[in-house]
């Protein structure tokens, strides 16, 4: 369970039954809290191997269909689309209410980060927030991944109208003895 997802999901104004969306969401346990909370969940992930596990651990019955870009795992709170994150549409995310990138952005190498954001804000609605926790460290030291995404990147990335507020930072020491920062950002449009 994510701490930061945890202690800040309050400042989003979620109701029973909103939609969280994870992008790249691996088998992430966060989601069953999320369901557990009362929202539902949507998220993509290419591995189809990491969306079986979710479902099998977590105990969740689902139906699986497909279509031209992805099998659809479902049950009553959750949409798993495991395929390529590039072809999900607004269509797919019309109801969601948040976006908690706990992951996904310290996945990408920093070349695909700018396709990442631009295909993200694409899909999602124009008003939706995004809980995201990055990493900071020299990345000299660590090839990655997780890759070091600067707040000066994630604020480019992000740039107007969108505004990116620290929640919280948090330094870390790995066993090599490498400093990380984990930071949790707030980022959401501004208001017209």
């Amino acid at each position: 369970m994510n701490k930061f997802l945890e202690k800040y999901i309050q400042q989003f104004s979620l109701a029973s039954g909103d939609s969280i969306f994870f992008p790249l969401c691996g088998k992430s346990y966060d989601m069953q809290w999320c369901i557990e909370q009362g929202f539902k969940v949507i998220g993509v992930e290419l591995s189809e191997i990491a969306i079986q596990d979710f479902f099998t651990e977590s105990e969740i019955d689902f139906k699986r269909s497909s279509n031209n870009n992805f099998n659809i795992y479902r049950s009553e709170h959750i949409t798993l689309y495991q395929g390529d994150y590039m072809d999900l549409t607004a269509l797919d995310l019309k109801d969601c209410k948040l976006v908690f990138d706990r992951a996904a952005i310290i996945a990408i190498e920093a070349f695909n980060r700018p396709s990442y954001i631009n295909q993200l804000l694409a899909i999602i609605p124009s008003d939706t927030p995004i809980l995201m926790i990055s990493r900071e460290y020299d990345q000299q030291r660590r090839s990655g991944p997780p890759f070091s995404v600067p707040l000066t990147e994630i604020k480019q990335l992000f740039n107007n109208p969108y505004q990116c507020r620290v929640l919280e930072d948090e330094q870390l020491s790995a066993k090599d003895g490498l400093q990380v920062l984990q930071r949790a950002l707030k980022i959401s449009k501004l208001a017209q």
